[in-house]
């Protein structure tokens, strides 16, 4: 038996408003589990982005004595000079360090009042030519131990947290998505089965007659296939939403100016919204399949 476009759209649309409330309820939950889907996607995109920015301009700051004598400042500088891992260094005399001292305590007298110029140590900002977290650890332990040197500070240290951060908030993240992917798929199934049951007289009467499962089976799916799209429809604009949000909440504020580096590109928005959609269609597909299965044993 041939499948007529006029019944299917029929069918789906009686389908969808028999139930009401179990497809308010079931576009609903799709919604929302997929909005934290694009929402776990956009995190693990942005933080990627933020520790790859992160790790491709990781500088190194070797603090020197501050007695330190020119001939040694010389010394300390040839050794920089001369390694071959290091791409790039710059000094910063007493000058600059006193300038970044005054801005960094800016508002604290006593601290201000408290240290003198000389008493800071000058530096050199180091840029090797490799710029892995872990050749710059092992720079950083390297000069540590060169003699004139007072310290070696680098933020190897801040990427590892931010990258143990950003990774426990994602698989959280991620684990009440499927959660609430199973919950969206349950209710799909379960409003499409009960639209079966509630014609399942009818289904008997059509097979009877010569219908074929798939002619029976096409208006239920497309039923659940309409709740999944208008859900990751919903989620899609949620992600938009969401992009906006953590944009403004991380790069507007001063308490957090280490994740100002968080960026979110509009490729990552493209991915998010691609796999928002693709996860309703599956979802709403597999769970019409499932739910369209038993009520056709007839």
């Amino acid at each position: 038996m041939a499948i007529n476009g006029n019944y299917v759209v029929r069918e789906t649309t009686a389908n969808l408003t028999r139930n009401p409330t179990l497809s308010v309820a079931s576009v609903l939950t799709v919604f929302v589990s997929l909005a934290i889907v694009g929402t776990a996607v956009l995190v693990r995109q942005g933080a990627q982005n933020m520790t790859e920015r992160f790790e491709g301009g990781v500088e190194f700051i070797v603090f020197v004595d501050a007695d330190i004598t020119q001939a040694q400042l010389d010394q300390v500088r040839e050794d920089l000079e001369n390694n071959p891992r290091i791409k790039r260094i710059d000094y910063i005399d007493v000058e600059e360090t006193w300038a970044d001292f005054r801005e960094i305590f800016k508002g604290d007298d006593a601290m201000l009042e408290n240290v003198n110029k000389t008493d800071l140590p000058t530096s050199f900002r180091v840029e090797p030519v490799d710029k892995s977290v872990e050749t710059v650890q092992e720079l950083v332990s390297y000069y540590r131990k060169r003699a004139n040197v007072y310290e070696v500070t680098a933020a190897t240290e801040v990427i590892r947290e931010l990258k143990g951060m950003t990774t426990f908030v994602n698989n959280g993240l991620s684990v009440f998505a499927v959660v609430l992917l199973v919950a969206s798929g349950l209710l799909i199934l379960n409003t499409i089965r009960t639209a079966m049951f509630a014609r399942r007289r009818e289904i008997e009467v059509m097979k009877l007659v010569g219908a074929t499962n798939w002619f029976i089976r096409v208006p239920f799916m497309i039923e659940g296939l309409v709740q999944g799209l208008i859900g990751g429809v919903l989620a899609v604009g949620f992600v938009f939403v969401a992009r906006n949000w953590l944009d403004s909440l991380l790069n507007r504020s001063s308490r957090l100016t280490l994740l100002q580096k968080f960026s979110i590109e509009s490729g990552d928005v493209v991915l998010a919204c691609v796999i928002v959609l693709l996860t309703g269609i599956v979802l709403a597909v597999s769970s019409s399949v499932l739910a369209t299965r038993r009520f056709l044993d007839v």
